[in-house]
């Protein structure tokens, strides 16, 4: 005999989930709906975030000494076991290292995959994402110099990857982005390289169509750093990027379609600083995406959103000013919400110095909070952002190509 609703006493449940800052009610009802409760609660924010110490792993990549070493980082589950692991290029080795994840953020000796980088000199810069659909994380890497293309190498399932064509019509990149840009349920490659902006659209079992090459923003140079954004809140991804020459450097706009083709590309005016990267974030929680950028003479500063694809140039915000003015084009920006408050902090990457600086958004002036400096070793060149140990914090990895190292460091929340 079942037993009916009136009959069943629960005297405790639980509920597992990550909160934001605010205050939630929670309402419990008999299948009958014959009564209800409902308990009250508030969550508030975290205090402050801290990282262990960080712990440093050899990359397996030749110890060149001259900054040809291990050059880009990304952080995935290649094994498919639910932890993330990390991966890195190594250039002059011509391979790929990935670290896979013990459970609890540590890392073994990575597993070695070799690449042929078909032409071209060396390995360059890495993207990840799922581009045959079966549920294990492939990578795309860059070559460097000679015959450059960008080659997929499709994930084994171990920590190893099978090689296979290269994407036709492309030719290297400085960075990436994956994204599905028709809606078709295919991840898409949008790719900033040296003199050209490529787009390869996925066909959803490993290899892309034909790239097709934008229109040059007005310096024709070198894409140094991409986003993918949502600007106009229309549900079709943009592109902002930097267009970048040694002597100067604008930010452009390519504006999408919603079918993996774009429109021309715009150059935000005025723009009073010489841009090197850039993050893409609600910084200030009114809905619009803001821009983020680093200049080449190591500041930081805020553009905000004007939500419909421009940013409010006039009146850049500052945010970070490094003590090392001769450091030009070694400040790098990222973003991540380090104390899971729903809002978005910054990452500030200092290359030569060897230091990391996380700035968080305290939501009254945006990126005017508390700040935190990690140190490393000179040479750091690339960082990645993922949970690592699982308890749904962002930890940080960095890779450095002279002393062809990565290193993690593991956060806390207070």
């Amino acid at each position: 005999m079942n037993p009916t609703p009136s009959q069943v006493s629960a005297t405790s449940f639980q509920i597992s989930a990550i909160l934001s800052a605010g205050s939630y009610t929670i309402t419990v009802s008999n299948p009958d709906g014959s009564t209800s409760s409902s308990y009250s609660f508030s969550v508030k924010a975290a205090t402050g975030i801290s990282f262990a110490p960080r712990v440093d792993y050899a990359s397996g990549a030749s110890a060149s000494g001259i900054g040809l070493g291990s050059g880009s980082i990304a952080i995935g589950d290649f094994n498919g076991d639910g932890k993330l692991d990390i991966a890195v290029s190594n250039y002059d080795s011509n391979s790929i290292s990935v670290f896979l994840n013990k459970g609890d953020g540590s890392f073994g000796v990575p597993i070695i995959t070799p690449v042929n980088p078909q032409g071209a000199l060396g390995l360059g810069p890495i993207v990840a994402g799922d581009f045959n659909e079966d549920g294990k994380l492939d990578l795309i890497v860059s070559t460097i110099a000679g015959l450059q293309s960008n080659i997929v190498l499709l994930s084994n399932g171990d920590g190893t990857f099978t090689q296979c064509q290269a994407i036709p019509n492309t030719s290297g990149f400085f960075q990436a982005r994956v994204a599905d840009l028709s809606g078709n349920k295919h991840l898409d490659v949008v790719a900033g390289g040296n003199g050209n902006m490529s787009v390869a659209m996925g066909k959803g079992d490993g290899t892309f169509e034909l790239a097709s090459i934008l229109p040059h923003g007005p310096l024709v140079d070198s894409y140094i750093d991409i986003a993918l954004g949502d600007l106009a809140g229309n549900q079709k991804q943009d592109i902002v990027a930097v267009d970048w020459t040694p002597n100067a450097s604008d930010i452009v706009v390519f504006n999408g379609n919603g079918d993996g083709t774009f429109q021309a590309p715009t150059t935000l005016s005025p723009m009073p600083m010489t841009p090197v990267t850039i993050a893409l974030a609600d910084f200030n929680g009114d809905g619009k995406p803001d821009l983020l950028l680093s200049s080449h003479y190591a500041q930081v500063e805020l553009a905000l959103g004007n939500g419909d694809g421009t940013f409010n140039t006039n009146s850049l915000i500052s945010v970070f000013s490094s003590q090392d003015i001769e450091n030009n084009d070694g400040i790098f920006v990222r973003s991540a919400d380090f104390d899971l408050d729903g809002k978005p902090d910054a990452l500030i990457l200092d290359r030569l110095a060897g230091q990391i600086t996380v700035i968080l958004n305290n939501g009254t002036s945006p990126l005017s909070g508390s700040q935190y400096t990690l140190t490393a070793a000179s040479g750091i060149c690339d960082v990645a952002v993922g949970d690592l140990n699982g308890d749904g914090l962002p930890d940080i990895v960095l890779v450095n190509n002279l002393t062809n190292q990565i290193s993690v460091f593991l956060s806390n929340s207070n």
